[in-house]
């Protein structure tokens, strides 16, 4: 994965740091990853972190003063590529390495073959650091390219342009080669990204590539050296050699410059232009140098666009998904009869494999579900959705939660991967009798609440989770007498980290609601994310939180 750099400008100054993906914490206290050491800045600020869709998320960790994008104050954001983020009096911006290479037309790639020349080549300079000044017409030439680079609608689009113009102008050999990264060995054929000979806009390397010759000792140097690259041809025997096919006999100048700044695997992109001598301009070694900066520049501005562009279109689906999701839980729900009912649901991303629903049925019974689909993000978010859909059809044409939960399972066997399963509590309270039925496959043991006894796990109707194997499923029944409450969680709550390692575990949950006891199912749930979020502390959450408290607080 491409490093993250994050670059801070302050009062004094900027700096930078490279990113852990799975987070660092930003802010005043002795304890933060990037310290903001400053006025208005509280102790635990704000926290960076990269999703699994790979976006960088800031996260205001309750802050006094905010964190800010775009003028507004923001909870949680998706940074867009090139956008800044402020933590007042200091600036946030992301570096990311551009490590994706630009991917030209397949039918306009080919194969260079590399040829070491021996003593017949001499490498003259490398061009290292000092700035040239460029004639007037060479000036006008390089403002001419620039600009008819930066109206290019897209990346795939700029070595092909370059080349015309470039070919045209100089009337020689104008290509981009791909080389691999400076620990290989560069292999005898080699990618031809682009190419065009002369001002003959047809004439294409690509398409005749098995007979164009690059020179080795050049394209071994300026991906060695990173520096510009200057060679000529010499008369060996009664010729001058031929770099390339241009011309068999006068002599000829090759300027070779990096255009990219490599890849995660170190391969870099180089332009490279071979022309006769004799029409080689006399700043033509400052000239390649300059038009190399812009392509670079022209690259970078091209893929960052288009990062914006594929970002943008992520972030609409993730909103639209999260959307459709959020519109497919339950709203408020009037338990009635005395019962009192609240959920904490908290997706790790926009969307997620969580799943809850509460719902009333005719005879007055209360149903419930709480279930976790194997996974994160959209594919577990599709499993769920298809899960809600199925529970509650099948409920309503039958009662009975060992069938229901047998007709669910055969359903995602027939329709889930291999590797993919949920788990899941359902339940079905009578008010009028203080009654759980329930079955459970695969989910974790709920806890029963009680005024003046120990909490209690409820261990018995257990089941595998549904979508493995097709089967019969047992059910269990429990007593919730006044007062007391059932708790239901996923394990987005038990598997929890802190910053030492831990895992908030089942036993720290069972302490919780055994100091806490049964209040209001509002109170429970309240209790349960509030002591989690205290556990992880500054870190990030890494899987969907659910938290289901039904309390019964019918007079006895």
């Amino acid at each position: 994965m491409a490093k993250t750099k994050l670059i801070i400008s302050g009062p004094d100054g900027s700096s930078e740091a490279v990113l852990d993906p799975k987070g660092v914490v930003l802010g005043r206290g002795s304890k933060c990853d990037v310290r903001l050491e400053q006025e208005g800045v509280s102790r635990l600020h704000a926290r960076l972190f990269r999703d699994p869709f790979g976006r960088w998320i800031v996260e205001d960790l309750g802050s006094h003063n905010g964190v800010f994008v775009k003028d507004e104050r923001i909870k949680v954001h998706a940074i867009l590529p090139g956008e800044n983020v402020v933590i007042h009096p200091f600036t946030l911006s992301l570096e990311e390495e551009l490590g994706e290479q630009i991917v030209p037309e397949s039918t306009r790639r080919g194969a260079g073959l590399a040829v070491d020349k021996g003593a017949e080549e001499e490498v003259l300079s490398y061009k290292a650091g000092e700035e040239g000044i460029l004639s007037t017409p060479l000036i006008r030439y390089l403002n001419e390219i620039t600009a008819r680079l930066l109206e290019l609608a897209g990346p795939s689009e700029l070595y092909q342009e370059a080349c015309k113009y470039l070919a045209e102008l100089l009337d020689g050999l104008v290509a981009f080669v791909r080389l691999p990264a400076c620990s290989e060995a560069l292999p005898s054929s080699f990618d031809v990204l682009a190419g065009r000979f002369g001002s003959d806009a047809t004439d294409s390397v690509t398409g005749r590539a098995s007979n164009i010759y690059f020179s080795k000792g050049v394209l071994n140097a300026v991906r060695s050296t990173g520096a510009p690259v200057m060679a000529r041809s010499r008369p060996a025997a009664e010729q001058a050699l031929a770099l390339t096919i241009l011309d068999e006999v006068r002599p000829h100048v090759v300027y070779s410059v990096r255009v990219s700044e490599g890849d995660s695997a170190g391969a870099v992109d180089a332009l490279y232009i071979d022309i006769l001598e004799e029409r080689a301009p006399k700043e033509a070694f400052e000239f390649v140098e300059a038009v190399a900066r812009q392509i670079n520049f022209a690259r970078r501005s091209l893929l960052l666009s288009q990062a914006r562009a594929e970002r943008r279109m992520l972030d609409e689906q993730l909103s639209l998904a999260h959307d459709i999701q959020s519109r497919l839980a339950p709203g408020e729900f009037e338990g009635g009869l005395g019962v009192d009912v609240a959920v904490c649901y908290e997706p790790a991303m926009w969307v997620g494999g969580d799943y809850y629903d509460v719902w009333s049925i005719e005879d007055g019974r209360i149903a419930f579900a709480v279930g976790d689909v194997s996974g994160k993000g959209l594919p577990a978010a599709m499993i769920m959705s298809n899960l809600q859909a199925a529970l509650k059809t099948t409920m309503t044409f039958c009662a009975e939660l060992s069938v229901v939960a047998e007709h669910v399972n055969r359903h995602l066997c027939q329709n889930l991967r291999d590797d993919m399963f949920v788990t899941l509590f359902l339940g079905l309270f009578d008010p009028c009798e203080n009654k759980l039925a329930y079955v459970n496959c695969g989910h974790i043991p709920p806890l029963l609440v009680r005024p003046s006894r120990a909490v209690e796990r409820l261990e018995d109707g257990a089941n595998l989770p549904l979508g493995i194997l097709e089967g019969t499923f047992d059910m269990a029944e429990e007593v919730i007498e006044s007062g007391s409450g059932l708790v239901v969680v996923t394990d987005g709550i038990i598997e929890a980290g802190a910053p030492d390692g831990a895992m908030y575990e089942m036993e720290r949950l069972v302490k919780l609601l055994d100091d806490a006891r049964a209040g209001s199912a509002q109170a429970l749930v309240r209790s349960i994310t509030r002591s989690v979020a205290d556990f992880r502390q500054p870190l990030a959450q890494q899987d969907d939180i659910t938290v289901f408290a039904l309390v019964n607080r019918a007079v006895a």
